[in-house]
C-alpha cells in the first residue's frame, strides 16, 4: 500500500502484543520479543490496537487527506457515519482473516497517528502490508516502527513473506519499504489497484536464543 495503512491468539477476540526487548529478527536487526496473549502491539513509543468507533473523526480526516486520495484513492468515507462503517468493515475483516488494519497511537498520550496492518489481497499465500499516517505523524519514524512491529508479529506466526504495493509516484512509501527490506517485484494490476508497484519481503524466523 503506501506510507499509510495480526493472527489472533487463542480466541477470535485476541490479537497480540509486540515489545522491542530481547529477541532478534534478521530482517530488522532490532531486539524484539513477541507476546501473543493480549490485544495490542507496542514498543516504547507507539501502540498498535484495533480500531474503535471513537476513532471515527481522525479516520475521516485521514481518508480526506490529499495524499490518501492521491495514492490510495477514495474509499467513499465522506462523513463520520461513513467512517463508522469503514471501522466496522475493517474490524469484521480482522475477525475473518485473523489479521487486519490497526490504529497507531502514541503509547504515552494516546494521540492517534495513523493506521498500519495486514490485508488479504486474495492473490498471494501471505498477507499484504498497508500503512497510512496522519500529516503530523509523517517523517518522524513512526510509520517505520509500526511496520517493524507488524513484520515481527508476522514472523512469529510463521509467515514466509509479505507483499506490499505502492502508487508509482509514491516515492516516500517506496523508500520506506526498501528500508524495511522489501524488494521490488514489478507491477501489480487488478480492478482496485491499477499499475501498483509490487514489493516482497522474505521473512526470517526469530532466533531461539534471547540475549
Amino acid at each position: 500500500m503506501n506510507e499509510y495503512l495480526a493472527h489472533e491468539g487463542n480466541t477470535r477476540s485476541q490479537l497480540f502484543t509486540i515489545r522491542i526487548i530481547s529477541r532478534w529478527f534478521n530482517h530488522t536487526g532490532k531486539r524484539i520479543s513477541v507476546n501473543t496473549n493480549t490485544s495490542f502491539f507496542t514498543n516504547d513509543r507507539i501502540t498498535l490496537r484495533p480500531l474503535t468507533y471513537d476513532d471515527k473523526h481522525w479516520i475521516l480526516a485521514l481518508q480526506q487527506d490529499a495524499l490518501w486520495l492521491k495514492y490510495i484513492g477514495s474509499k467513499n468515507v465522506n462523513n463520520v457515519d461513513d467512517a463508522c462503517d469503514y471501522i466496522g468493515k475493517t474490524n469484521a475483516q480482522r475477525e475473518e482473516w485473523g489479521y487486519g488494519l490497526l490504529a497507531v497511537e502514541l503509547s504515552e498520550t494516546k494521540q492517534p497517528l495513523g493506521v498500519c496492518g495486514l490485508f488479504n489481497r486474495f492473490a498471494f499465500e501471505c498477507p499484504d502490508l498497508g500503512f497510512a499516517m496522519l500529516p503530523e505523524a509523517r517523517r518522524n519514524g513512526v510509520c517505520f516502527e509500526a511496520c517493524q512491529c507488524v513484520i515481527a508479529w508476522s514472523a512469529s506466526q510463521g509467515y514466509r513473506f509479505l507483499t506490499a504495493m505502492t502508487h508509482p509516484e509514491n516515492m516516500a512509501s517506496q523508500k520506506l519499504l526498501m528500508r524495511l527490506g522489501f524488494e521490488k517485484q514489478g507491477l501489480y494490476f487488478d480492478k482496485a489497484f491499477p499499475g501498483q508497484h509490487l514489493y516482497r519481503l522474505e521473512i526470517s524466523a526469530p532466533n531461539s536464543a534471547a540475549s
